[in-house]
């Protein structure tokens, strides 16, 4: 089952909720459980991700070349995190979370092994195409049925709230224009100098609300789970 669904057993102490196809159980206490992701702010954040889909399915129209590429790279991972917050209830589609892990895990592999390519042949690779390859196999790791590890799982709770914050201070931008490997300048056989540099990804659209939003999304769903495990 997709989404996030909750149910408590009277007098028996325990709550269980069911996110993105896991089952998880937590202890109640005399004083009952702490629960950071009750439905009402489950459903808030299913229409963010919804919102975040639409905009950059924009910026996928409006833009070419690896841009395009990357804009759907985070219109998957919107949807994607859109039916991980959908509460059972309105989440009528029943998509197994093993279709999720392997989207995300082949989106992974496919940008590593083209920046592999990439850097055998000498060209420069956009440091943030390395940053999409992360989140995507945090996706993948996400919808695993089991076998969270806590260090892992709070260690991207905290790069994904370092992305929001330079996301929303816009610091992204200055990030674009990193590259790992190739690049720099060359001399052709007719003595000129070429100057080869890594294709820009972010468009001239104002990305810092969409990716911040995105982002803390994915930080937040991350402390969830782990907090129920």
């Amino acid at each position: 089952m997709g989404g996030m669904g909750m149910s408590h057993t009277p007098g028996a102490g325990h709550m269980s909720m069911s996110i993105g196809g896991m089952s998880m159980h937590m202890s109640a206490g005399a004083h009952g459980t702490t629960n950071i992701l009750p439905s009402w702010l489950a459903v808030i954040w299913t229409l963010v991700f919804i919102a975040v889909l639409v905009i950059h399915a924009r910026h996928v129209l409006d833009s070419t070349g690896q841009r395009r590429i990357w804009h759907s790279g985070h219109v998957l991972m919107a949807l994607g995190m859109a039916f991980m917050y959908a509460p059972a209830s309105i989440d009528h589609f029943n998509i197994p979370s093993g279709f999720w892990q392997l989207a995300f895990a082949d989106g992974a592999i496919a940008i590593l092994a083209w920046m592999l390519a990439q850097a055998l042949a000498g060209r420069a690779i956009n440091v943030l195409w390395l940053f999409m390859a992360v989140d995507l196999g945090a996706m993948a790791y996400m919808w695993s049925p089991s076998g969270f590890v806590a260090p892992i799982t709070w260690l991207l709770v905290a790069y994904f709230t370092w992305q929001s914050a330079m996301w929303v201070t816009d610091r992204m931008r200055g990030v674009d224009h990193r590259t790992l490997g190739g690049g720099g300048m060359s001399i052709t056989p007719g003595g000129a100098i070429a100057i080869s540099a890594a294709e820009p990804l972010v468009c001239f659209r104002d990305l810092r609300f969409s990716m911040m939003a995105m982002t803390l999304g994915m930080a937040y769903m991350f402390a969830a789970m782990q907090l129920v495990m």
